[in-house]
């Protein structure tokens, strides 16, 4: 209920009530919040000594922050855990049941459950706005060094390997700055030329690593967060209208003058079938699906390769087909549902919450790069954007109606201090300015 004091109404509790809110955040702690989220994603495609660095580091500095969160009232940081444990729990349901007998199967499942869960979870230390546009920012300046580290390294079968990663690997943090770049830039936190020189560096290092299944999926999702930027009512942009055609330029460019792309980008888009039915990847695709017709229960964690016979990949570099093989048609569908459900959710929301439309955007970018070369352990990336996805759905990110469409919020007249509510009873001289016309009722 709403209590008035010597002091001005607080808030106390009830459905009528309104949350007190956090103290603001300084900008050091914004970082170190993104800076967690982002080395626990990409540590591994930097140096050796780097990465281990970046991840006991972060893994250091993860913990006291989740346990903070979690201890917090109120905290949607335990909204994002409750969902993040009971995916992970489905996924890791199967092994559990019948524990694998590969080699490859137990690292599998050691990795599932500590280093993917745990990056997962790490994304409830963002609390709100500012720390996804700090995490955007930041993911951005990981994406940069690695396109750089690529342009200037030395290729690998004519594939750049940035700091000795797999290429795929790299070309998805590089294409997943783009998505962050992007929306920056259509949030007007850069300015034209920033976001078109970081934008051109970017893509020539996506290029270089000549991987296309990051390129395709960067190119869907830059429209979807474009189109869900269109669909924003809080805010009146020209800046959507302009990416959407300059994204339709780009389209019409690569379809009059192909020659401009990069070899393998070039066989791809002039002559798909090689790719869709001659490729390994295609070969791969038609050993999978008979195994998941007949085995709906999935052949288990890891021994994929004994059931398709190849020796040489342990996994069909499909996420999508990863899931239903090994671990069965019930697991495959239920994680399909809950990307599905949280991507309707995100499109929904991207009418009135500008972040939601950077989470969609990245939920989209890493559906479509797993569907090119993915596995359970290397979609780190997939699992953290569903996981801000959940966050965002949880309201972390939405603007509250005191500070809307940069509003100030509003001073009592006594205290100076921000309203807390529209909820609340009106102080003594609101009402003498408008006179009571029945008994006084008290929110909640």
């Amino acid at each position: 209920m709403v209590m008035i004091g010597s002091r001005g109404p607080t808030a106390v509790g009830g459905p009528g009530g309104q949350e007190r809110p956090r103290p603001q955040a300084t900008v050091a702690s914004v970082v170190v919040r993104a800076v967690v989220v982002v080395a626990l994603l990409n540590f591994d495609l930097f140096p050796r000594l780097v990465g281990r660095g970046l991840l006991i580091t972060a893994v250091v500095l993860a913990v006291p922050l989740l346990l903070h969160e979690v201890l917090s009232r109120p905290s949607r940081a335990r909204v994002v855990l409750f969902w993040v444990l009971a995916t992970f729990g489905i996924l890791a349901l199967p092994p559990i049941l019948e524990p694998p007998q590969t080699e490859y199967g137990q690292q599998k499942f050691v990795l599932l459950v500590t280093l993917t869960l745990f990056a997962a979870l790490a994304v409830a230390v963002l609390r709100g706005r500012r720390d996804v546009d700090a995490f955007a920012a930041v993911f951005v300046v990981s994406g940069l060094v690695l396109a750089v580290a690529a342009l200037v390294g030395d290729p690998e079968n004519g594939r750049a390997t940035g700091f000795g990663a797999n290429p795929i690997w790299v070309a998805r943090a590089i294409g997943g700055a783009i998505v962050a770049l992007t929306w920056l830039y259509l949030q007007k936190r850069l300015s034209v030329w920033w976001a078109a020189g970081a934008g051109t560096l970017l893509l020539l290092g996506l290029f270089a690593t000549g991987s296309r299944g990051p390129l395709l999926a960067a190119v869907v999702a830059l429209f979807v967060l474009v189109l869900a930027g269109l669909r924003l009512k809080i805010r009146r942009t020209r800046r959507e209208w302009v990416g959407l055609a300059l994204m339709g330029a780009l389209v019409l460019t690569v379809i009059a003058l192909p020659s401009l792309l990069p070899p393998r980008v070039y066989a791809f888009v002039v002559d798909p079938s090689e790719e869709l039915h001659g490729s390994a990847r295609a070969a791969m695709r038609d050993v999978t699906l008979p195994m998941i017709a007949e085995h709906p229960g999935g052949v288990g964690f890891g021994n994929w390769s004994y059931y398709a016979d190849m020796p040489v990949h342990n996994y069909p570099h499909n996420l999508w087909l990863e899931l239903p093989a090994e671990s069965g048609w019930w697991v495959a569908g239920a994680f399909a549902l809950a990307v599905v459900v949280v991507a309707v959710g995100l499109w929904r929301s991207s009418r009135r919450d500008a972040a939601a439309g950077f989470a969609l955007a990245l939920v989209t970018f890493y559906a479509v790069a797993v569907s090119t070369s993915g596995d359970v352990n290397g979609d780190r990336p997939l699992f953290a954007a569903l996981a801000l996805g959940v966050l965002v759905l949880a309201g972390a990110t939405r603007t509250t109606p005191s500070r809307r469409a940069g509003e100030q919020p509003a001073r009592h007249s006594a205290t100076g201090r921000a309203d807390a509510s529209r909820f609340l009873v009106p102080t003594s001289r609101e009402a003498g300015a408008r006179p009571r016309t029945g008994p006084s009722k008290a929110a909640g």
